[in-house]
């Protein structure tokens, strides 16, 4: 079969097959490109100019790699978030984004939950404690309990309702906080809805956040709302690392405001090796793996190279456009 068109993956990891994308893209006459991950953006304009299809972990889209872009139909993206895509200017061009708003949910609510007990329950330096022979390192309290306390959560989406269920389970009281979800909503899923930021962070035990990252959210979790937290109680942030002020979070668990924190995501990623949060006990860190499950990630990889094909030779729609009603004019496509 004669190609047909060329998707480049713009931020590929050395460590990562992508057997799956490529399997369907050249099924459908197409050629998958890899572009390695960290590569400026004059390099990434130069290795995407004659793409039909973009496929994104967490490279930068910018206005310029947009404009250079003539050919390209859709970008779509490995996952749920969208911050990393200048929109306004894909749509300008003519580009349909696609994201998967639905992947991982359970995966992401299990790791939140996971960072909770590690927290609450001294994992990190426990584990060290018997690695080194010395069994129980002085005493044990203070030990968080966890059943009837206060897990507020920060934003009410899908995956903060799965995790809400899970704190349910182990008997906690969820509040929630998200100025964009009906009554409703809280109501079905048996949560209280609290008015503000501030209530949340004083009532809560365990403050987990799951809001996406945008101009209104960055560093919405900042020195005002630590210092509202008790000192007892613990941080938790599988969304995105922006969405808390790093230097207010070293500050208030150096200060004591806080308890500790459970973070799989960062302001840099990756960790600088030099940040105090490395070398603090009652700190879980994690990599940026909350979404991570290989059943998970291998039906992600089927939907993002379907919906590829879909839109470049198909010429339908993908499930999940989040500038569909703006593009539409310039993209010809019928419903799927």
């Amino acid at each position: 079969m004669a190609e047909r068109f060329l998707a480049v993956h713009t931020d590929a990891s050395p460590s990562t097959v992508y057997d799956i994308e490529r399997q369907i893209i050249e099924d459908a006459g197409g050629r998958l490109d890899l572009v390695p991950v960290g590569v400026d953006e004059g390099e990434l304009i130069e290795r995407v100019r004659a793409a039909d299809a973009l496929l994104v972990s967490s490279a930068a889209i910018t206005r310029r790699v947009a404009d250079s872009m003539p050919n390209c139909q859709i970008v779509t993206r490995y996952g749920v978030g969208l911050d990393t895509l200048d929109i306004p200017a894909l749509t300008d061009n003519g580009i349909v984004v696609a994201h998967f708003p639905d992947f991982c949910q359970p995966e992401v609510a299990n790791h939140a939950l996971m960072l909770l007990l590690a927290c609450a329950k001294k994992l990190v330096p426990f584990d060290r404690a018997v690695r080194a022979g010395a069994w129980r390192p002085g005493p044990l309290s203070p030990m968080a309990h966890i059943t009837e306390q206060v897990c507020g959560l920060v934003a009410f989406g899908a995956i903060a309702r799965e995790f809400a269920r899970r704190a349910q389970a182990m008997d906690m009281v969820v509040i929630a906080w998200d100025p964009y979800v009906d009554d409703a909503v809280f109501a079905a899923a048996g949560v209280e809805r609290v008015a503000t930021l501030e209530e949340l962070a004083t009532r809560s035990d365990f403050v987990s956040i799951h809001a996406p990252l945008n101009d209104e959210t960055h560093h919405l979790m900042s020195a005002a709302e630590f210092s509202a937290m008790k000192p007892s109680a613990f941080l938790i942030n599988t969304g995105r690392g922006p969405v808390v002020d790093e230097a207010a979070l070293i500050a208030a668990l150096d200060a004591g405001e806080i308890a500790g924190a459970g973070l799989d995501v960062f302001e840099t990623e990756p960790l600088p090796a030099a940040s105090p949060l490395a070398g603090m006990d009652n700190v879980v860190l994690m990599p940026h793996t909350a979404s991570f499950s290989d059943r998970a990630f291998d039906r992600l990889k089927q939907r993002l190279g379907t919906a590829i094909v879909d839109v470049v030779v198909n010429g339908v729609w993908p499930e999940f456009v989040p500038n569909r009603a703006e593009v539409r004019p310039r993209a010809a496509l019928a419903s799927g």
